[in-house]
């Protein structure tokens, strides 16, 4: 199990670092990918739960509404501001809801309209915020690249040393595996991370604390995010969202950590930094 992860590492690490480094289009693509791809698995992890959805108005809708966050913003000021977006999500809502009244009554409407909107912006709207921080001036590209690196390297530290050493377990009906050694040990390692990056690349823009607080804070949301796509895989009763990644599993569980993590990460950076 070992050999087929660091495989998929190797080809799928140096492609995101290289489309973080280039932005625009080449980043743009890699994470319209990634949504796609996660969102068909959400919904096909809410069938095997037994949540009927409508999975293509989902797969198409939360791909334009990540588009969307990339090509408008999110922003909070002017109401004229970000009316692209909001106008897709009044499209959206009503193109679900006609959707249900072509087909006539049914027991599962409610699921349908409630599973498609919310996978929407579980994944679309979420990783839509991994654009906007890449797109930030002028500090885009290092704290892009500092919330990759927290998050890999809290998802590794977490993995050795919970493998090894764990005995506490954190959330055994949820993810059986997951120690307060290693949970401790990933957020020690965002925290390195962290510093690493304000004393470097960073340190114009953070101060040694304010940096450690925001590792703590995303490594903590991330491993939230983590348990949340668990207990979605243990409701369904399967291991991985899908094969797609020999090692990994699926595109969300690759991705799961930034589902909440990268808006918090964000938003951040807008309200407290700009």
């Amino acid at each position: 199990m070992v050999l087929p992860r660091i495989a998929t590492a190797i080809i799928g690490v140096p492609i995101l670092i290289a489309a973080i480094y280039f932005g625009s289009l080449p980043f743009l693509f890699v994470v319209a990918g990634i949504v796609i791809i996660g969102l068909r698995e959400f919904y096909l992890l809410a069938s095997e739960t037994g949540y009927p959805s409508y999975p293509w108005i989902g797969v198409v809708g939360g791909t334009l509404v990540a588009l969307s966050v990339y090509g408008n913003g999110v922003a909070f000021g002017n109401v004229t501001e970000n009316q692209a977006t909001s106008a897709l999500i009044a499209l959206l809502f009503a193109v679900i809801v006609i959707r249900s009244l072509y087909r006539g009554p049914a027991d599962t409407t409610i699921s349908e309209w409630a599973v498609t909107f919310f996978g929407i912006f579980y994944v679309g709207w979420s990783l839509g915020h991994l654009l906007l921080l890449r797109d930030m001036r002028p500090q885009g590209l290092p704290s892009t690249y500092m919330l990759f690196f927290m998050i890999w390297v809290a998802d590794i530290c977490a993995y050795v040393v919970g493998s090894r050493w764990g005995k506490h377990k954190i959330a055994e009906a949820i993810s059986p595996k997951k120690t307060w050694e290693g949970t401790i040990a990933g957020i020690v390692g965002a925290l390195v991370v962290a510093a690493l990056f304000q004393m470097t690349v960073l340190r114009l823009y953070l101060k040694l604390p304010e940096a450690l607080v925001i590792a703590a804070v995303t490594a903590i949301l991330a491993f939230a995010s983590d348990l949340v796509e668990s207990m979605l895989k243990r409701s369904a009763g399967v291991k991985d969202s899908s094969p797609l990644l020999p090692g990994h599993g699926g595109i969300l569980d690759r991705f799961d950590s930034f589902l909440l993590a990268a808006p918090f990460y964000y938003y951040y950076w807008a309200f407290c930094k700009h």
